[in-house]
């Protein structure tokens, strides 16, 4: 009876698991809605995120999301014909780490390989998965709005951990496992940083009043005042990096908003410098000496010197699986470097860090001129201040499990043709307009799910599981106006 039982379940399981593969496959907003509750569950169960045993080895619920987003990431990229330059980056740093992680589970076991790379798992399949999708307002402005949600929900947790905290009132929430220096950051930085967005994708609305629902400046001004309780002085550094960017290129908002930003930025560099003399003030050894400039300086040094000793290292990296031991102040230790840029050298080697600089930096100068609105949460001019806090924030610390998002919607973007006008392509979907006197043009369908889609100009209703591949030819004029081009 027990095995029936059992076996009655695996089929359910397998069944439902397989209804939300295809759902994934072909509306990018459930993965989005995958990696952002994947985010929230890590925040709030930390280790003990809810699991089964499979074969010795502890399988979580976020460990299944992430298989789900990257098999259908796998699936998408099997229908495209031809990638573009981004998705060959993309596709390069997958192989690079994927060698890694086979070489990891050889030398050091597969649940020490595979916890190793989790985070590299979600960043790789998400920023893949959303890089197949072709641009759309529509799609961009759900997402958007459903970072929002999970925000809503990010904050609920930091407040009930501050309740446990300055009020005794246990709701059964676990505690924050990091942060023990200081009583208020009762989530770790990752964590902290996930806010971040939904406030950038708030700001816009603040500065161009009347063009919005109220509810949205209402919700940035709570992030904003959680941000600052929440004492995370790298996420502040990063939060006015992106505002400045998104003011620099959209100069119309005016001198007095400018003016505010500059403001901003002298308090949170006199506030940072000031948190980094304490710190490194602090007796080495100490919990607070450990998030310290120098602590991190002198272990990236010392991590780097040790990699570099092999030739192999250049080339391929370390397994996953292998640690990060190093010497600092006299004491071991083992944990990640707090770079991700250094981190992901060591493990895809050289050329992992290439790709993921062409990521970084070569995406930001790409989606760099697209203008920036107030009509939807999520537009594509919002993609570069995102991407430079991305750059900031990868100094010192690892990407949150929904940093792949916004990697792969900027590489979907740049490959529709970013300086060519992609931002106008984005438009709410609406029939073509007609010849004066002529007959309407039909609008264009789009295609059915499964099928292979061509290098043509962006459909009049933009499907939601339309793939993306090379970027399109340049649209005519005529086509433009809804007028058929030439044969």
């Amino acid at each position: 009876m027990n095995v029936l039982l059992l076996g009655f379940a695996v089929a359910v399981a397998a069944g439902l698991g397989i209804a939300l593969l295809d759902v994934t496959i072909r509306r990018a907003e459930v993965g989005a809605a995958l990696v952002f509750l994947s985010a929230i569950i890590q925040a709030v169960f930390i280790f003990a995120v809810p699991s089964v045993s499979v074969g010795g080895m502890r399988v979580g619920c976020t460990d299944v999301a992430a298989v789900i987003v990257l098999a259908a990431a796998a699936a998408r990229c099997l229908r495209l014909r031809r990638f573009g330059r981004y998705q060959y980056w993309l596709l390069l740093l997958s192989v690079l780490l994927l060698v890694s992680l086979v070489l990891g589970m050889a030398q050091h076991g597969i649940q020490t390989s595979v916890s190793d790379s989790r985070q590299y798992l979600f960043f790789v399949g998400a920023a893949l998965y959303m890089a197949t999708f072709r641009p759309a307002a529509d799609l961009y402005d759900r997402i958007g709005r459903i970072w929002l949600m999970a925000a809503v929900l990010m904050i609920l947790l930091a407040c009930a951990r501050w309740m446990r905290v300055f009020a005794g009132v246990d709701l059964g929430v676990p505690a924050e496992r990091y942060g023990v220096d200081t009583a208020v950051r009762v989530l770790d930085g990752p964590y902290a940083f996930f806010l971040a967005g939904p406030l950038l994708l708030t700001v816009p609305f603040w500065l161009r009043r009347g063009q919005q629902a109220r509810w949205v400046p209402i919700l940035g001004a709570v992030l904003l005042v959680v941000l600052i309780a929440l004492d995370r002085r790298t996420v502040w550094l990063a939060v006015v990096i992106g505002i400045s960017v998104l003011l620099l290129r959209g100069r119309r908002l005016g001198a007095r908003s400018v003016a505010l930003v500059v403001a901003a930025s002298i308090v949170t560099v006199l506030t940072f410098a000031g948190d980094v003399q304490a710190r490194d003030q602090v007796p080495a050894g100490a919990v607070t000496s450990t998030g310290s400039v120098t602590w991190r300086v002198e272990g990236w040094s010392d991590v780097i010197a040790s990699w570099s000793a092999s030739p192999v290292s250049w080339l391929i990296g370390t397994p996953f699986g292998g640690g990060f031991a190093r010497t600092i102040d006299g004491s071991s230790t083992n944990a990640h470097p707090h770079n991700f840029y250094i981190e992901t050298m060591i493990r895809a080697g050289l050329g992992g860090l290439i790709a993921l600089l062409a990521l970084t930096v070569g995406l930001l100068r790409r989606v760099w001129r697209i203008p920036v609105g107030a009509t939807r949460l999520l537009e594509p001019g919002v993609l570069a201040p995102l991407l430079a806090m991305q750059l900031v924030w990868y100094i010192t610390w690892v990407p949150g499990l929904e940093q792949g998002i916004v990697t792969g919607m900027a590489v979907a973007v740049a490959l529709a043709g970013a300086r060519r006008g992609a931002a106008g392509r984005l438009g709410p979907a609406g029939p073509s307009r007609s010849r004066p006197g002529g007959p309407a043009q039909p609008a264009a369908r789009s295609a059915p799910p499964g099928a292979r889609t061509t290098c043509r100009p962006p459909p009049a209703h933009p499907s939601r599981d339309a793939d993306v591949a090379a970027p399109p030819p340049p649209t005519s004029s005529r086509m433009a106006r809804g007028r058929p081009g030439p044969a």
